[in-house]
């Protein structure tokens, strides 16, 4: 049985530079992976480790460099026209970080909620009415609140309204980037449920884009880990939190106390490089207390540790033993 969705050797470069001194920013370089159907795929990483940008070029709101994203069998990269709109208006929808950056300010709920409709379909305004009262309903939110503006609702009550206008159309694929990061820890929790429950409900298939560790984990299958426009690890998530294999996913998942941890714990120092001039080799070696002189010289390969777990490191077994020398052990803590 195919996966429901293949990326293969997608990249995503922009130009930079002067006309004389031609420069690439690789935001997406080389992402491969795949997603089932009704899956929760979790995508985690620091600030500009090109998880956003690999979610545009997902539904093509950014059109990839190069390889190929194939939906339900279908070549999407090829699509064009008006099968390539219908195509992603039938499968895709997005949810947005800032749910009030996201909403026209001039629009009511209702207005919001309604222009899917009369944009893809042919509903009547009685019909539409309905239908938006139902989504409404939902994801938890009173009818009143339809003559709302954003300015009047709260944080969590935009982000429901979001949501719900992401589903009008029915999508199969929702992408949901950051969707809880401006909320209080309460509301965020209540917001998962929710996903989760509309997940369930409409069989929904979730890109979960976040690099908050603990949010992922109440809510994906699965979890790749981005760094500088690569994955550089891929697996189960409950794999992931108990036995992560990349230095990097390491520092990650040192920094959440519930997380039985069974190898050295260790603050990530630094910045992440310049993606203009990203390190030969591993891209992490300049931040990893497991590099060694190859790291530098030789970009490492996705290899298959446990079944559906894959990780891209040249010390695979120095990192699995957790051997750093005794001065370097109490300096990375500090």
């Amino acid at each position: 049985m195919s996966k429901f969705i293949i990326v293969k050797d997608l990249k995503k470069y922009y130009p930079s530079g002067t006309f004389f001194n031609r420069r690439k920013i690789k935001a997406v370089d080389d992402v491969s992976f795949e997603i089932d159907k009704r899956e929760s795929f979790g995508l985690v990483g620091e600030s500009g480790s090109g998880k956003t940008t690999l979610g545009l070029c997902l539904m093509r709101l950014l059109e990839p460099t190069s390889g190929k994203i194939f939906i339900e069998d279908q070549d999407f990269t090829s699509m064009k026209g008006k099968k390539f709109k219908e195509f992603r208006a039938s499968r895709f929808s997005i949810v947005y970080q800032n749910p009030l950056s996201s909403l026209d300010p001039s629009w009511t709920v209702e207005q919001t909620l309604m222009e899917p409709l009369t944009v893809n379909s042919s509903f009547s305004k009685a019909e539409a009415r309905t239908i938006v009262q139902q989504a409404l309903a939902n994801v938890g939110l009173q009818p009143y609140m339809l003559t709302r503006f954003p300015h009047e609702l709260s944080g969590g009550q935009a982000q429901r309204v979001a949501i719900a206008r992401a589903l009008m159309n029915k999508p199969k694929i929702v992408i949901l980037d950051e969707p809880t990061s401006a909320l209080d820890v309460s509301v965020q929790a209540q917001l998962l449920n929710l996903l989760l429950d509309l997940q369930e409900r409409h069989g929904l298939t979730y890109l979960f884009i976040s690099h908050d560790l603990n949010v992922v984990g109440n809510i994906c299958d699965r979890i790749a880990v981005m760094y500088l426009g690569k994955i550089v690890e891929l697996g189960d998530a409950i794999e992931l939190f108990n036995v992560p294999m990349h230095p990097y996913t390491q520092s990650l998942v040192s920094t959440i106390s519930e997380v039985s941890v069974k190898f050295v714990r260790y603050k990530l120092k630094g910045e992440p490089p310049n993606p203009l001039n990203p390190p030969f080799g591993c891209r992490f070696h300049t931040r990893c207390p497991y590099a060694t002189p190859i790291c530098g010289e030789e970009e490492p390969k996705m290899v298959e540790v446990s079944p559906g777990h894959f990780v891209a490191c040249h010390n695979l077994e120095l990192v699995k033993s957790g051997l750093i020398q005794t001065k370097e052990r109490a300096a990375l803590m500090e």
